[in-house]
């Protein structure tokens, strides 16, 4: 199951959204945007998020948006804001700041990295509606700065259980055992107010069963909220629990105990889950265009950057451990230079896996000829394109079947024309009026 993931993910775009196929295609083809470019359906990520949106409310749950996995895109950003979510979740001071500096609204930061010391003025002037503080030390840090700025910022806490699951550089929290102690520490401080408890990941795709789920940090947060409410008499009106949310699981959070989602993948439907589930709400809402740079002996070569470690997936094994997707991922790309010829010509791709390089992305074309400047477009799950060297680009219309690109944008969320010139934040600043 786990190698035909991506495999997968090619059906869904190649059947619920071809129009994405066919712009990707011209787009590169008219040379308006460069090979390894990802490109962002912007009708597409406002469905999604509407979906999802509608769910939510639904369930009376309320909704961050996790916005690194499509390069932090402004213009994506907007779009999916606009359509119930309350703001941003910015995993890291980077997120804030290249989204703050166009005017977009930061809800939720610290999560899942705090912001540095000498950041953390600024970040208090963003306003965001929740800090996330892994210590008491953290803690401290934060209410010192608030005080002198005369704020009360309002925080949440990462309780940590003995059987939960966290990847390898993304723990953090206070152990559940100490949880009453050092939480009654942090309350005693005058510039932070404890409202809520948080933990990462919190739900995961199960490659068993099939279904997204809950896992031990869910339960852990919830149990850790209802603690510090009965301990301690907190009023507690955030328990957040991201990680794979998205439309068809927003129901099971608000069952177990969760009131706010942060899903990221879910808009862009590039969940795990979105990679075996046909009749999934959310639609494929993003491809990796590149072209065919040259050929050796068997293998054809396309122009890479923009693959990372994470493009297979994220899940549960059968045994209940931590499934990244990795060099056993099976990945498919679609070759030629027009729409209609690339959806003929399906080739397997070789996934990088854990090259940081990934300069040229390896196809396997058997007999077919190809030429240098054929487009490539790439299909996978789970989309992180804030990790690696690609360009991302917004489209919209395609759902009257009309195309018009919005605009490319560097790593640095810096508007820029098709050779890479920055056309500054006043330029920015104008296309997110008009969406």
């Amino acid at each position: 199951m786990v190698r035909d993931v991506n495999v997968r993910y090619m059906d869904a775009l190649l059947k619920r959204n071809p129009g994405l196929i066919d712009a990707a295609v011209k787009l590169h083809q008219s040379g308006q945007i460069p090979p390894n470019t990802y490109l962002l359906d912007l009708d597409a990520h406002r469905r999604n998020a509407r979906e999802i949106a509608k769910e939510a409310k639904k369930n009376k749950l309320s909704l961050y948006y996790m916005s690194k996995q499509v390069g932090r895109n402004p213009l994506i950003v907007k779009g999916v804001l606009g359509e119930g979510f309350r703001g941003v979740v910015a995993v890291e001071v980077q997120c804030a700041k290249m989204l703050h500096r166009y005017g977009l609204r930061i809800a939720h930061v610290g999560h899942l990295v705090q912001p540095p010391v000498d950041d953390i003025d600024y970040v208090l002037g963003m306003d965001p509606e929740v800090w996330t503080v892994y210590s008491v030390d953290n803690a401290r840090l934060l209410s010192k700065k608030a005080e002198k700025l005369g704020k009360r910022q309002d925080v949440l806490v990462q309780p940590v259980g003995k059987k939960d699951l966290f990847f390898d550089t993304m723990s953090g929290g206070i152990p559940e055992e100490s949880l009453v102690e050092e939480v009654r520490k942090i309350t005693k401080l005058p510039g932070v107010n404890v409202v809520g408890t948080t933990s990462f990941p919190c739900l995961l795709f199960n490659l068993a069963t099939g279904k997204v789920e809950p896992i031990p940090n869910f339960h852990t947060a919830v149990r850790g909220a209802k603690t510090l409410e009965r301990e301690l008499g907190i009023e507690v009106t955030q328990v957040n629990v991201p990680g794979t949310n998205h439309a068809a699981n927003m129901k099971t959070i608000a069952e177990n105990g969760g009131t706010h989602a942060e899903p990221g993948n879910g808009v862009s439907g590039t969940n795990t889950e979105h990679a075996f589930d046909k009749h999934a709400p959310e639609i494929p809402a993003f491809a990796y265009v590149t072209e065919v740079s040259h050929r050796l002996k068997e293998r054809l070569f396309t122009q890479g950057g923009g693959m990372s470690y994470s493009g297979g997936g994220w899940g549960l094994f059968p045994d209940g451990k931590l499934w990244v997707g990795g060099t056993d991922i099976a990945m498919e790309a679609l070759v030629g230079s027009t729409a209609k010829q690339a959806m003929s010509n399906r080739l397997k791709a070789k996934y990088p896996g854990m090259d940081p390089f990934n300069y040229n992305l390896t196809l396997y074309p058997g007999t077919r000829e190809f030429s240098a400047g054929d487009t490539a477009v790439f299909g996978f799950c789970t989309l992180q394109i804030f990790v690696t060297r690609a360009w991302h680009a917004v489209v919209e219309g395609i759902e009257e079947n009309r195309p018009r690109l919005l605009g490319i944008f560097d790593q640095g969320d810096n508007l820029v024309d098709r050779h890479g010139h920055v056309q500054g934040e006043k330029a920015v600043r104008n296309l997110l009026e008009k969406i």
